[in-house]
């Protein structure tokens, strides 16, 4: 993300402005990298938000509200002593430093009036925060940093606060590699005189309907895939950034468990169907085995007891050959062309048996792909709530029933409405596609789904008459783009009417059989109309 040197100077102008004269009333650490500030000053409260964790470093002021832990950690504990009731004087940048310095009025335990410092670090890996007291010297710091950890900067309780080490001349400019791309795309030099005579205004770079970047002026090396936003302030751009940004993780967090499951799930019932597919395999010769009671019934006559094997005539074979049958020298000749008659019936029986569990297995194996696929194409966190319901009523994630637990309304199924003006739905899972197709749907209804690929039941609505072309096409075009073919250049797709489309008892959700289907090369789009 690019919060370089420029970002902060704009960041910590308005911070200033805005927090100058604000008090401090409580301080909380809901997580170990996050820290909130409630202020109090004379436009009202608010609240400040400093994150000095990896890949999310910030300092911004927030309307979102947090969870806190009911044992405050230590640091939170030292924050809370020296911080409350203090005021800030004032929020300064170091100069080309990506970090801000919020100066404090505060009082000791004497009640004497003191100077403290928190160093907010937003440098990456390296980002920190440091509190400082009026002689310069570190009163602790969220990370603590040890000689062994880094020989060239120490932070420890008593050492003298130091500002990070400055990097070797020519190896950093200030700006952010997109910053200085597109310096360079526009013509510009890729420095901070670049930026001379350009307005910097809080953008957020927008990329298929998502969030990409944020950044201090429009970028225009992307072309039109990628669309520039503007935010009336600094902190409201980082905001709504990483607001955005924590619901998208917590979302890939959520589908990820789902997904852990579902392959736990698959990859054991494909090791039960390799297993009963070798004893599948096992039965092949139980023919063998009833010819050869067959035989030894036949020849019991010129058979002893007390040998290892007989030759006999097969009279199974043209010419009759003669063939060599293993006998069990402890039993009559009787008790050995039971013994065989026994093997072929358990071989005959197993058989049975085992062909009906593998094609359950196989049945399960392509429905919990069908699953994976959905939990591929799960955009919302309605999408992922009707996968988890699914796989609560196939019997995979046991129901948490709590008291007064409010139960959610189910998600409904994504609407389109084509260019001619039709409705179309689509599935969000394998319960709800049987519902579009066998509830919702009407016989005239045309059905479409990806070809002989995981995917989403579409119904295009088509009101008793019959669909244009277009309309058709459109529907299509979102049948491939919710399937597990849905990153291709073109698809095909299946369409017949819903009467034409059944299902087999016992059958898995969203298992279907269809027929009088014509197939249409679609190319998968997420939008239509």
């Amino acid at each position: 993300m690019p919060l370089d040197a420029v970002f902060m100077t704009e960041l910590g102008r308005e911070l200033s402005e805005a927090l100058t004269g604000s008090k401090i009333d409580r301080v909380h650490q809901p997580e170990k990298d996050t820290v909130v500030l409630a202020l109090r000053g004379s436009a009202g409260g608010a609240r400040l938000l400093i994150c000095f964790g990896s890949g999310s470093a910030r300092m911004c002021l927030t309307q979102a509200s947090f969870e806190n832990p009911a044992q405050p950690p230590m640091f939170c504990m030292l924050l809370r002593k020296h911080l409350q009731g203090a005021r800030i004087t004032g929020i300064t940048q170091p100069e080309g430093e990506r970090m801000l310095l919020m100066h404090l009025a505060a009082y000791d335990e004497l009640g004497e009036s003191v100077e403290k410092t928190l160093a907010v670090e937003l440098l990456g890996r390296n980002a920190n925060l440091i509190l400082v007291d009026g002689d310069g010297r570190i009163l602790d710091a969220a990370r603590r940093v040890d000689q062994e950890m880094s020989p060239m900067r120490q932070l420890l309780p008593g050492l003298i606060y130091r500002l990070p080490p400055k990097p070797e001349p020519g190896k950093f400019s200030g700006l952010s590699p997109l910053v200085r791309r597109e310096m360079e795309w526009r013509g510009l030099p890729a420095d901070r005189s670049g930026l001379e005579g350009l307005e910097r205004t809080p953008t957020m770079l927008v990329e298929d309907g998502k969030p990409k970047d944020f950044t201090y002026l429009p970028i225009l090396q992307y072309g039109p895939t990628v669309e520039s936003v503007t935010y009336p302030g600094w902190s409201a751009l980082l905001e709504a950034f990483y607001a955005e940004k924590d619901r998208t993780e917590h979302l890939r967090g959520r589908a990820r468990s789902l997904t852990k499951l579902v392959r736990g799930a698959k990859n054991r019932s494909e090791k039960k169907l390799a297993l009963r597919l070798q004893e599948l395999a096992a039965t092949e010769d139980r023919e063998t085995d009833k010819r050869r009671g067959d035989l030894i019934t036949a020849n019991i006559w010129r058979m002893k007891q007390g040998v290892s094997s007989v030759t006999l005539e097969d009279f199974y074979e043209p010419d009759s050959p003669t063939v060599t049958v293993p006998l069990d020298p402890r039993k009559s000749p009787q008790q050995n062309a039971a013994a065989y008659y026994k093997q072929y019936a358990k071989k005959k029986t197993a058989r049975e048996h085992l062909t009906a569990l593998i094609a359950a297995n196989r049945t399960e194996a392509e429905y919990l792909a069908s699953v994976a696929v959905e939990l591929d194409r799960a955009q919302t966190q309605a999408d992922l709530d009707v996968i988890r319901q699914e796989l609560v009523q196939a019997g995979y994630i046991r129901e948490q029933r709590g008291r007064g637990k409010r139960r959610e309304k189910p998600a409904q199924p994504l609407r389109f409405v084509t260019s001619g003006g039709l409705e179309v739905l689509v599935g969000r899972s394998n319960l709800q596609n049987d519902e579009l197709t066998f509830r919702v749907a009407r016989r005239t209804d045309l059905w479409l789904h990806a070809q002989k690929l995981h995917g989403a039941h579409v119904i295009l609505r088509c009101e008793g008459g019959e669909p244009d072309e277009r309309s058709v096409y459109e529907a299509a075009c979102l049948a491939a783009f919710y399937s597990e073919g849905g990153q291709a250049g073109h698809v095909a797709v299946d369409a017949t009417q819903v009467r034409f489309v059944k299902k087999q008892k016992g059958a898995r959700p969203g298992m279907v059989l269809y027929t009088d289907q014509r197939t249409i090369m679609a190319e998968p789009k997420k939008e239509i109309g």
